[in-house]
Parts: C-alpha cells; structure tokens; sequence
C-alpha cells in the first residue's frame, strides 16, 4: 500500500522535542536518562532498556495490536478492539451465537475458544543490527532496480540463515529510512485463543460516538492464552497442545495509579512518518486528508448500506466498517487540528530554518539529494491522488496473488519476490481461510462496481490500461456493470474455500488455461503490473537512498541544537514515557485525569452504544466497588490520561508503573489533539483503561475466580 494507504500519521517538529514526546527504542533510554528521572522515574534506566530483560520481555505484538504476557500460563492482556475480528467475530460464526452482546468468559482451560486462521502472538528473541550486510553491494549496483535487487538478495540471505526452524520468523527492518537495518528474530505461536471478552456495552461502551474523546468509560481490555505442543513446540490449534509457560510477565496492579504518577507504554506501533519533508506535510493537509475522508466516508455509507437488511452479511463486515470509521473521526480531527495549531505555517517556519542550516553547513551531495528526494515524493503523491478508489474487489485481489504465486514458484525459491517464498505459504493459506468469515460475494460486488464508477473519473492517461479496457470503463457505466455482473455470477473456485486453497499448488499453466473471469482478468494484468512494479522498485531504491542523506542532514541539524531524533514507528518494540495528568484545551474546561464508574451509569440511555448491562448498572448504583475503590474519586477508575506519545499499532499496548507493573492498557488519544500524531503538542493525552477496571470487571461482574487467581495481583 501507498504511505497514503497506510493510514498518514506522524512528523516529528524540527523545533522542539517535549520531554514525553518519542517512541523511542528502548536501547536509547540511557541517552535520555535526566527526561525519564524528571518524570519520576526512579529505577534501574538499563534493564529497563533491555529488550530482553523483565518487564520489556514480556512484552508481545499480535500483528496489528501490542499485548503482554500476565501470567505464568500465556495469559496476554491486549484491548476488546484488538479481538473483535479474529477472536469474537470468528467465533461468533462458529458457534451461532452473537458474542459481541453476550461477551464471552471462558470459565475453564476447556473453553478457552480458538482463533480465526492466522492469528498469531510474536516474542521478540533477537535483534541484530546488520546494516552492513544488507547494504553490502549496492555502492556498485549498475541501476537502481540492480541496486533494490542486491539489497532484496541480502535481506533474504539474512533471513534465510536466522530461521532455524518453523518456530521462527524473522524480518531485517529499515530504520531511519535505510540508514540502518536490524534483523529482528521472534519466536510464532501459532495457537492462540479467546479467553475473556466483555460483552460491548462495555468493550466498547460509547461506540464511535465517543471515539477519541474523553471523558471516556470504555472497557477496552481482553484476555488471550497463548497454547503450545506438550514438548513445547509452536503448533497450530489441536486439543492435545497445552498453555505456553512464559518466561516473563507482567504483576498486575491492584493499587493502580494516582495523578502525577509516571508511567510508561512498551509496544509495537505500526507506523509513523514523523520525519517527513515539509512539502510531504503541505500535501497531505492541502489535499490528502480530504479525499481520504472522503474515500473513508463514502465506504462506511456503502458497506452499511449493502448489509443493512442481513445480520449475516453485517457481521462479515463489521470489522471493515469500524476500521472506516475509526479512521474517518480521526482524519476529520486532524483537518480541525491543522487549522487549530496552524500546522503549515509553523512546519514551514520549520522547514525554513532547516533549509537555512543545509545551505550554510550541508554539502553539495545533501543538498542534490534533497532536491532528488522531493521530486520523487511529488511524483508519488501525484500518483496516490489517482489510484484512490484503484480496485476494490477481493476476488479480483485474491485471483491476482494466486496468479503471482504461480508465477513465483516458477523460480528457484531464494530468487522468489517475498510474500511468495515457501515461508509465505501458510500465511496464504489462511488468507484463504480467513475469507469464510470476511467476505460476501454479493456486497464485494457492490464495493467493486462503486469503485469503478468512481475509478472512471480518473483521466483514462491516468488510469491502468488493461483494467478500465477490460472494466469498459470508457464506456457507458451499464456496459461495466454488465461485464462486473457477468464475472461475480461465474461459479469461481474462489468462492470456496477448499478449492481456494487448492489453487495455491496449481501451476502457472494450469491458471492461464482457467476460464475464470477473475483469474483470467489477473492474467491479463499481470504484465502491465510488473511493468508498473519494476518502475516501484527503481524509484523505491532511489527514494531510500537519497532520504537515507536527508536523514543524516537533519540528524546533524538536530544535534547542532543538542537534541537527538528517534527512527519512525516500524512494527518494532518502543516505549514511550511520561505521566498520569489532566488537560485544559479550551479557556476554562478542565479534563481530569480518571473517569468513574458512576460516569458509565451517567452516560446511559439505554439504547447502543450507550446502553449500560443490566447487571452492571445496579453494581454501579448500590456502589459495589468491591476491593478497587480509588479513595481520591471515591469510586472505581474506569480510564485515564497520562501525557504519552503513541500511535496506531500501540493499541493493547500494557501501561506499567515504575516498578514495571501493569497499571493499564492504552486504547486511544485525543480527537483535539490528534494533530499530534504530525506536529507533537505538549497538551497530546493518551487515554488508558484502568488495571483496577479490568480487575473489578472479572471478580466484581463476571464474578470470576479462576483467571483473578492465576495473576500475580500486587498492592
């Protein structure tokens, strides 16, 4: 996907860096030592910076979510959102029941449920740095797609030699845009389940209504097991495999945390862009924010739409439609934001100064580079703005990666294109899996056919030849629904599940002789996507090469004012550091840092999302805080805000104490100062849900007594 795709996030200001601002790795906390012990923090900054040391091992990522272990026996806390699709939407299919409104508890090891296909819980084991070995070569590379070619074969290579076994998988990431790269090993278990999912009045009290605001009364938390072979062995689910032993977890909490109290976030977020150019910035306020909303807006309204009169139907799409709105809100409050903080007049003033330094300081290479760099980001934003509503059908996508990995395999596997090596397999397969509860041939139809009508808009110079020729999209708009009609009523092999998978072992003759529409479409596609990834590949490497020297130029910039830059979000391990604290953002509204149960009871009426269990609310009323009560508000904590610094992927991330207790779960920030995730604020809060919500929760509730004993529960 384009950075545009990837959900636009983060620029780090060229002015200033705040005390709490940083998703830092955690090898550079020593270098930060006087902000941490500023903020309170009064324990040993070195194993606190070991990845590999309690309490950052025991820290995990889900793919897509940040988690950790808090338990002895696999028991990993991670946020409801986190579980909605591969663990109760899975689930719900397979057992008939609707457990988003009835939540699910497993009250023995017995029913403990399974995850949807792919599901996975990665442990980090090493982390090497191996730039050396990755660049090794390319100096010389003859073209810059010889160039990407030399430094895809080393990467591969590395792999290659760091997974020693199926338990294994591992990575060689970019940080600083190429300027170093680690190879990172982690450790797959591949049975992981459902242990403990509220019901959504209070998962996701409030629904998208109260999405990024706060006050906030949201129970954002659930409870996964991580399971093993009995010799200890990743496996995938079967009866027989047994709870995984965890080297290290997390004590919970009882005590929980009081204002002013330093806590810290260890997690994996996905991505960030905090070291964006300045016309990069100026792009995606002046007119990427707006098409996207636009794009995010007209999805949610469509998807509703098309499954709106089927529970069945909704189900499948429930994920899809959340993750639009989700996104929708957000980008929304960064248009509002950019205007607010006047975020291009102040990047620009920014920009300048670093303009000013390289003209005085940088040389002739680093300033060619930059001029090289920008040309290349214009001509990619260029591009995103017309392959916007590009695609849109899941059969065509999965006809397309069959025929890519047919074509693949036609190569010795080491020369093969990533994604499509023999490690990669398993992971088709259950893509292949995962459509059983995802997707709707009726409803991809209508996605598709929307898109393309929004698709002809594009000047047809613009558009992917071989597709708008086979769409007819320069005809009459019945003419492409007619042919769209005539492929979605062709009985494809796609359609079913087991044929699906089988048509990963066929060969490329075999899929060139098919008469399936979206196969046949995929074919004819091929060579013109190729062509088109060739050119990605070129400009990819010489992007890479020339923002690796912009990154060197603004480090020097930075470190001639005596501060230091941290690499943007990865998918890696990083912690970010601060405190429990309220906000003022406008004249006179105080936001205290922690909400109350008595403020969930206040919110209801009755009606999603805001409808408040019957059982829960009487709880609340006769004021049965059971041991949690937090004597400064007189009540149980439901969330609170602290002055931390996350993005997207940082969801489920576990907050901990100085003592490295777990003290909460951060699920979300603030829409007013959303603008941070480009422009850092000092008044940016990160909303977390309570340990001590968690805990009333299980034992108060759920009246649990079998997962509240298997913690470590401290005071």
């Amino acid at each position: 996907m384009t950075r545009f795709f990837l959900f636009i996030l983060l620029l780090t200001p060229i002015d200033s860096l705040f005390a709490d601002e940083g998703m830092w790795e955690p090898s550079q906390l020593p270098n930060i030592e006087k902000d941490i012990r500023a903020a309170g923090f009064k324990g040993n900054i070195k194993k606190f910076s070991d990845l590999f040391e309690h309490p950052l091992s025991a820290m995990v990522s889900l793919g897509g979510c940040s988690a950790a272990f808090i338990s002895d026996s696999g028991l990993i806390a991670t946020n409801y959102h986190c579980v909605e699709g591969s663990y109760l939407q899975f689930n719900a299919k397979r057992m008939e029941e609707d457990l988003f409104k009835t939540g699910f508890l497993a009250r023995s090891l017995d029913e403990e449920a399974p995850s949807a296909p792919g599901a996975r819980v990665y442990i980090t084991k090493e982390s090497t740095n191996v730039t050396a070995a990755v660049l090794e070569g390319a100096s010389q590379a003859k073209s810059e797609n010889d160039r990407y070619k030399i430094i895809q074969s080393n990467r591969k290579e590395l792999i290659k030699g760091c997974e020693t076994s199926e338990e294994f998988q591992c990575e060689v990431r970019s940080f600083y845009s190429g300027e170093t790269y680690q190879l990172i090993k982690k450790m797959i278990i591949k049975d992981v389940r459902l242990v403990y999912a509220p019901p959504q009045s209070i998962g996701e009290y409030g629904g998208e209504v109260d999405n990024w605001m706060y006050p906030r009364h949201t129970g954002d938390f659930a409870l996964l097991r991580a399971y093993v072979s009995p010799e200890n062995e990743s496996k995938e689910y079967t009866e027989n495999n047994v709870p995984y032993k965890s080297e290290d977890f997390l004590k919970v909490s009882k005590k929980g945390v009081k204002e002013g109290d330093f806590v810290m976030i260890a997690g994996y977020p996905g991505r960030t862009n905090r070291l964006l150019t300045y016309p990069e910035i100026r792009f995606d306020v002046q007119f990427g924010f707006e098409n996207y909303v636009e794009y995010l807006k007209s999805g949610i309204d469509l998807m509703r739409d098309l499954t709106k009169d089927d529970e069945e139907k909704a189900l499948k799409y429930r994920g899809s439609i959340s993750g639009f709105e989700n996104y929708y809100k957000k980008i929304s409050g960064q248009i509002e934001g950019a205007k607010n903080f006047k975020l291009l007049k102040q990047e620009r003033q920014n920009w300048n100064k670093f303009l000013d330094f390289i003209e005085m300081n940088g040389s002739s290479a680093e300033q060619d580079a930059l001029d090289a760099l920008l040309e290349i980001t214009n001509e990619i934003n260029s591009e995103n703005l017309t392959n916007v509503y590009y695609g849109g059908s899941t059969l065509l996508n999965t006809a397309a990666s069959l025929y890519r990995h047919a074509y693949e395999k036609t190569k010795p596997n080491n020369e093969r294109e990533p994604g499509y090596q023999e490690r990669d397999y398993e992971r088709l397969v259950n893509r292949m899996r995962g459509m059983e509860y995802r997707f709707d041939a009726e409803v991809d139809k209508g996605i598709f056919l929307f898109r393309l009508n929004r698709y002809r808009d594009v000047d047809s110079k613009d558009r992917r030849v071989i597709f708008s020729s086979a769409l007819k999209l320069d005809e009459p708009y019945n003419v492409t629904i007619a042919e769209v009609d005539g492929m979605y009523s062709y009985p494809s092999d796609l359609l079913d599940m087991t044929k699906r998978i089988a048509l990963l072992d066929a060969s490329l003759e075999e899929l060139n002789s098919s008469s399936d529409p979206f196969i046949m479409l995929a074919r004819d596609m091929f060579d013109e996507g190729m062509e088109r990834e060739m050119k990605n590949k070129a400009r990819s490497s010489l992007q890479q090469k020339n923002k690796s020297v912009f990154i060197k130029s603004l480090r020097k910039f930075y470190k001639s004012q005596g501060k230091d830059i941290y690499a943007d979000a990865n998918g890696t391990l990083r912690v970010t550091f601060g405190n429990v604290m309220g906000v003022e953002l406008n004249d006179g509204i105080y936001y205290k840092p922690f909400t109350t149960l008595e403020g969930i009871a206040e919110k209801n009426t009755g009606v999603s999302p805001f409808e408040v269990d019957v059982k829960q609310l009487k709880l609340i009323n006769d004021k049965n805080y059971g041991s949690y009560k937090f004597d400064p508000i007189g009540s149980v904590p439901v969330n609170y805000i602290s002055n931390l610094d996350i993005t997207n992927g940082n969801s489920g991330s576990s907050t901990i104490n100085a003592k490295g207790e777990f003290v909460g779960l951060a699920f979300d920030g603030m829409l007013e100062t959303i603008i941070s995730d480009y422009k850092f604020v000092p008044e940016t809060r990160t909303i977390h849900v309570d340990s001590r919500y968690l805990l009333w929760t299980l034992e108060v509730f759920e009246e649990d007594t079998r997962l509240i004993n298997e913690m470590n529960i401290v005071r």
